[in-house]
């Protein structure tokens, strides 16, 4: 082949090549766990079943979906069970007080038990979570009733709400984390041991978003002077954004070894 037509192809396939590179950085990796994990979901009703009701099928469809954003390190999940309680007193919890009593009676140990309930109370009362999760590590956790329980609100149910639970479960922190490891700065060259300890998501100010899943309005770090980049779309955010969510390598990465070590009891 002579240099003109090297040229040719080189300049056809190099904006391919770029996208591919750029594509595998969100959402995939180089390793593959190959692990599928058991769920067993735990739905509180009243006697009614009136009060947010909630289908196995719409929880089978969720889990399906997160299985896409997973696929990356060739993890799944599995549903096993669905298990209805009419048990109306516990329907609505307050976190750290009727969880801990759920858990006790309902609970099948060495899987992810996800309890679905009508209102969550939390510790602060601004704050109304769509759910909650136990933070994973690379310790093993001591087997107590929520090691793996996941708490769910039905009214706000999403295959987005279950995959960022899961995200903690699996020892992902928020991109806007500030209170554990100080605040990352926006040039990013503390990411290792600042915000979320991941290097893959910038800095984020957890601020609000537009319909083209732009920061606004614009923040500047004080930190680093530089304007904030974060990542709108990223599952752990609390943004609202109209595109696809999905983990970076550097967040799968950080969960495959979280189930190599604190999480690998699990069946």
């Amino acid at each position: 082949m002579n240099k003109t037509a090297s040229l040719i192809l080189l300049l056809i396939i190099s904006p391919f090549i770029g996208i591919s590179q750029y594509n595998s950085g969100f959402g995939s990796t180089n390793e593959c766990y190959g692990k599928t994990y058991t769920i067993v979901a735990w739905v509180l009703t009243d006697t009614t079943n009136s009060i947010d009701p909630l289908s196995e099928s719409q929880v089978r469809t969720a889990v399906e979906n997160v299985n896409n954003r997973f696929s990356g390190i060739c993890v799944d999940f599995n549903l096993c069970e669905f298990n209805e309680l009419p048990n109306h007193r516990q329907d609505t919890i307050t976190k750290g007080i009727h969880d801990e009593e759920i858990a006790a009676l309902y609970r099948k140990k060495n899987v992810i038990n996800l309890y679905f309930v009508s209102e969550i109370i939390n510790e602060d009362p601004d704050a109304a979570p769509c759910g909650y999760a136990p933070m994973g590590s690379t310790t093993v956790p001591s087997d107590t009733n929520k090691r793996d329980a996941i708490f769910l609100k039905k009214s706000c149910f999403t295959d987005d709400v279950l995959a960022h639970e899961l995200g903690h479960y699996f020892g992902l922190y928020h991109t806007f984390e500030t209170a554990l490891f100080g605040a990352e700065n926006a040039r990013g060259d503390d990411c290792s041991t600042t915000g979320d300890l991941v290097c893959d998501t910038q800095a984020d100010p957890n601020g609000s978003n537009d319909a083209d899943c732009h920061l606004a309005p614009q923040l500047t770090d004080t930190l680093s002077g530089l304007r904030y980049e974060p990542p709108v779309c990223n599952i752990m955010s609390y943004y609202t954004p109209s595109c696809e969510q999905f983990f970076t390598r550097g967040q799968l990465n950080r969960m495959l070894m979280i189930m190599k070590t604190g999480r690998k009891y699990l069946w």
